[in-house]
């Protein structure tokens, strides 16, 4: 019996086609109204899926009805639930400690530093105290995340000690990291690790912004880099020289991202122990051959996986480009009916009508997008230009009745 810690994000992965052998004894937790899909044995439902003890405790409960022989996460939040349950049932698969050293930030710097990792300065904050104390050690712009946070939610860049206010709310809370900020091109590499070694790496650079292009309301995407490019083999060896450092599990699908300062030098920002967010599946999936997710699902459930298709099919792929667009603050009033000519897996994932205004802009992730899609060729100067006439397009194709920015905090 395998247990699916279903966060609503992944509602709607075929898991019974994935885990064919598996259809029909699959269990699952999940948020009260989020629809499993079929194949499912038994479901547990919470009200709410950030409820880390409400979520464990119907896992438990699943776990001693049903003998449940394996765990699978696919999200962040479950990193480490899926952990725990696997060492307290003695299940296969990652543990407690990994899981933790792939989640929080300061555990996850310390670690890499003392495997020879180049990471920024850092340190635990607690208090808006300790922000200030850092900055006053490191002069210069600094960044404040949550140590377990994911998808650029709550992180801040502070220019001087001025900013801090806005912030220091949400920093008395606890469990925060505030870190030098390093200027530089931002990559990422995804990686799978399994049967004993790595199978395949494929780094690629973010669009300019990264990952908090959103809080310009500017699109972002990445794209694979070119064998040949110098960078490709230092960031992949970077990865596993990381990989190495902090503890280890059966199998990993990691998702970790690095600065390239102007100097050259490889600098961790930080690694997840998953498959990366949307759109990076889908770029992936036309790099493997196959949905990562698919492809992690089969192996974190000890099912038989083609790794050397999968190494095969990653070798001779084309160059691929993702790119999302987010959410304005306001309503949508038109959508795309047709995808921009040169785009593959072209998803619209908002509606006429729908609202992001007010709190829910306030409160957008990185991942969160109203359309997406790829593109591929063969050099890089084709692909970007590809890339920037698609996003022409598919901006021009929305339309938005928009919050005047002096009333954007009052819906």
């Amino acid at each position: 019996m395998i247990l699916v810690l279903l966060s609503p994000r992944n509602a709607g992965l075929p898991f019974a086609e994935w885990l064919g052998e598996e259809a029909g004894r699959l269990l699952a937790v999940t948020a009260r109204g989020v629809d499993p899909g079929p194949g499912f044995q038994a479901v547990e439902t919470v009200a709410d899926y950030f409820d880390d003890t409400a979520v464990r405790e119907a896992a438990r409960r699943l776990c001693e009805r049903y003998g449940v022989t394996r765990v699978l996460a696919l999200a962040e939040v479950d990193v480490e639930r899926a952990a725990a349950l696997r060492e307290e049932f003695a299940l296969p698969g990652q543990r407690p400690e990994s899981a933790r050293a792939y989640r929080d930030k300061v555990r996850m710097k310390e670690l890499a530093a003392a495997g020879g990792i180049r990471v920024p300065a850092f340190a635990p904050a607690d208090s808006p105290a300790d922000v200030l104390a850092f900055m006053a050690a490191h002069p210069g712009p600094v960044v404040v995340k949550p140590r377990g946070g994911s998808g650029s939610t709550g992180v801040a860049v502070l220019a001087t000690p001025d900013d801090l206010p806005a912030v220091a709310d949400r920093i008395r809370s606890g469990d925060h990291e505030v870190e030098e900020f390093v200027a530089g091109r931002f990559f990422h590499v995804d990686a799978l690790h399994a049967g004993g070694g790595p199978v395949v790496s494929v780094p690629s650079l973010y669009t300019d912004g990264g990952c908090l292009s959103h809080w310009t309301d500017s699109g972002n995407g990445s794209w694979t880099l070119e064998r040949e490019d110098p960078l490709h083999r230092r960031l992949v060896d970077e990865t596993w020289r990381l990989v190495a450092a902090l503890p280890a599990a059966p199998a990993l699908f990691v998702h970790a991202e690095f600065f390239v300062t102007d100097a050259d030098e490889i600098v961790l920002c930080e690694i997840a122990g998953r498959v990366g967010g949307t759109p990076i599946p889908a770029m992936l999936e036309a790099v493997l051959g196959q949905d990562p997710r698919h492809v992690w699902s089969r192996i974190e459930c000890g099912l038989p996986v083609d790794l050397d298709a999968v190494r095969a099919h990653a070798h001779g792929a084309p160059l691929v480009a993702n790119f999302g667009l987010p959410p304005r603050n306001g309503r949508i009033t038109r959508v795309p009916t047709e995808a921009p000519h040169g785009t593959r897996d072209f998803a619209v994932l908002a509606e006429p009508g729908e609202d992001w205004g007010g709190a829910r802009y306030a409160g957008r992730k990185s991942g969160d997008f109203i359309a997406t899609w790829l593109v591929t060729a063969a050099h890089e100067g084709e692909l970007l230009a590809l890339l920037a006439k698609t996003e022409a397009d598919t901006e021009a194709a929305f339309g938005w009745d928009l919050l005047p920015p002096a009333v954007e905090e009052e819906r």
